[in-house]
């Protein structure tokens, strides 16, 4: 166990090592100027793997107390049940270290609420290791950006070595907590009229680095 937790220490000190500059902060509402697409480094932490996303019950409560349901951009795929998504990771899938240090995978996720027509897109996605550990993405409302990026929900180091084992083909993290950040716990309040609240848990990230196909 140790070993595999120094693995997932080596591969975060990676990431954080080959970031140029801090990825940046959002203003909540802002119409920024469209920025350029993410660009590739060619690096990652491993060649192959997948990654399962499952929200909390927290944030299932409120999904279902609002109308809102989930949706997945491709080549996120929703769960069954609507409350999840898998999604293939690795370099071969087109998951890349940028050049702020944020990892990038393609697709994404959104919120629909029919009765108010209101759809929230959150796309590219983003890993982003510094200076805050956590989920990034950039936002669309009803086909407007509103934010090449903003930080959805964080987490620390701590939590993600806390969950490292080894598998057959190489590591996974099991579990990782993601926490509402205050821009979305805001944001949800301004869109949807009740809000996620703060640093409650938003859901957990569970990726399976792979280094055999």
């Amino acid at each position: 166990m140790r070993l595999f937790r120094s693995l997932a220490a080596l591969s975060l000190a990676g990431v954080m090592a080959l970031s140029a500059a801090p990825a940046d902060a959002s203003t909540p509402g802002a119409v920024p100027a469209p920025r350029s697409g993410p660009s590739a480094s060619g690096l990652y932490i491993s060649p192959w793997g997948s990654a399962h996303v499952k929200v909390s019950d927290t944030t299932r409560q409120w999904l279902d107390r609002n109308g809102i349901k989930l949706g997945a951009i491709a080549p996120f795929v929703l769960d069954q049940d609507g409350y999840g998504f898998e999604l293939p990771i690795g370099s071969t899938a087109g998951d890349h270290i940028d050049e702020k240090g944020r990892i990038y995978y393609p697709g994404g996720i959104t919120f629909n609420q029919p009765s108010k027509g209101t759809t929230v897109e959150l796309q590219a996605t983003w890993i982003r290791v510094m200076p805050q550990p956590g989920y990034a993405a950039g936002i669309r409302i009803n086909g407007q950006q509103v934010s090449p990026e903003t930080l959805i929900a964080y987490t620390t180091p701590a939590e993600v070595l806390a969950n490292g084992r080894p598998t057959l083909k190489g590591f996974t993290l099991d579990r990782v907590p993601f926490h509402v950040t205050q821009d979305t716990a805001d944001l949800t309040k301004f869109w949807f009229g009740d809000g996620l609240a703060a640093d409650s848990m938003f859901g957990t990230l569970t990726p399976r680095f792979d280094y055999v196909p």
